[in-house]
């Protein structure tokens, strides 16, 4: 997590957005938020953790594709249009409540 006592607002360059898989266009103004370092961090940007998670509901649509030995991608479009919230999703969600960095999320999660 973001460390509260040296929080600071940023803007990501274009090639940034576009690396993390984000739209330049709708996030070009978009504030995004970082650390600068401080005692309370010892210099890091960051204090505390937060879980990023992912949860498949195993419905019987699911369940049966996976008895099918259905390729993975159709599965994860079937879970996706079931309402499942990706890893990468709920990592962005936090980013963009402030709670963590796009650059931090960038390196623990891949983008699709």
């Amino acid at each position: 997590m973001i460390c509260s006592n040296c929080k600071k607002q940023v803007q990501h360059s274009e090639q940034l957005l576009t690396e993390s898989g984000l739209n330049p266009e709708k996030y070009r103004d978009f504030i995004f938020y970082e650390g600068e370092g401080c005692l309370d961090c010892n210099g890091t940007g960051f204090r505390g953790r937060t879980a990023i998670q992912e949860l498949l509901d195993l419905s019987d649509r699911i369940r049966e594709m996976i008895i099918d030995r259905k390729p993975t991608s159709e599965i994860k479009r079937a879970a996706h249009s079931g309402g499942m919230t990706f890893l990468r999703e709920h990592a962005l969600d936090k980013v963009f409540a402030g709670i963590t960095t796009l650059k931090e999320i960038n390196k623990v999660t891949f983008i699709e």
